[in-house]
């Protein structure tokens, strides 16, 4: 879903970030909930159960899912399992995710997720397509982990990374798999899924 307006609006001044010290995240469910940043930002998936190879994980990306006519839709990726960059520039803002295409321009957002749905995004320039964007994302600082984690409905301990297999065989995001455990009906094998926290790692772009 997106906003009513595709003109291109600014973001909020980048500042530097000084991320917290590394270590084992703590989960807590009280950690307070900021809807804006002011600073943009690249996703990286990192795996509380498994060795990660490097302290912030595996890069995240928007990945192909399909088209239909105005309609490009994309879901949230491993940059290994699709290694391309398109949208390299996020922000949160007012709830909403948005993914910015180098040259600056928006025309994405991220649509709402439910138990067992992948994070996924919907671009588009027909406004018979435009709607509101979901206002359900937020960030936490929660101590002891490198940067802070993204929360949808609240909750940033519910995501999790999972193996689609098929022509595309991307590694994807998906939202509280629990509701959907033992099942293949949503196009993937919760058995191979694995347990991530979602950094929202500073830009080194600012718009």
């Amino acid at each position: 879903m997106l906003p009513q307006s595709f003109i291109f609006s600014c973001f909020l001044p980048f500042v530097l970030f000084r991320p917290l010290a590394f270590g084992v995240p703590a989960l807590s469910y009280n950690s307070e909930q900021i809807t804006t940043l002011t600073y943009n930002f690249t996703l990286s998936a990192y795996n509380i159960s498994r060795p990660n190879d490097n302290k912030i994980g595996a890069p995240l990306v928007l990945g192909q899912n399909g088209a239909t006519s105005g309609v490009t839709p994309h879901v949230t990726s491993t940059h290994a399992s699709f290694p391309y960059d398109d949208y390299p520039i996020l922000a949160l803002i007012d709830g909403s995710l948005r993914a910015y295409r180098s040259d600056g321009s928006w025309n994405t957002n991220a649509t709402e997720v439910h138990g067992g749905t992948t994070l996924s995004w919907i671009t588009t320039t027909i406004p018979y397509y435009s709607r509101p964007a979901p206002e359900i994302y937020s960030i936490v600082n929660v101590p002891l982990t490198k940067y802070p984690l993204l929360a949808a409905h609240g909750r940033h301990d519910l995501w999790s990374l999972c193996p689609f297999p098929g022509r595309l065989g991307q590694t994807n995001v998906v939202y509280n798999v629990s509701v959907v455990m033992n099942s293949t009906r949503n196009g993937f094998d919760t058995k191979e899924c694995y347990e991530v926290i979602l950094f929202t790692v500073p830009s080194l772009t600012g718009y």
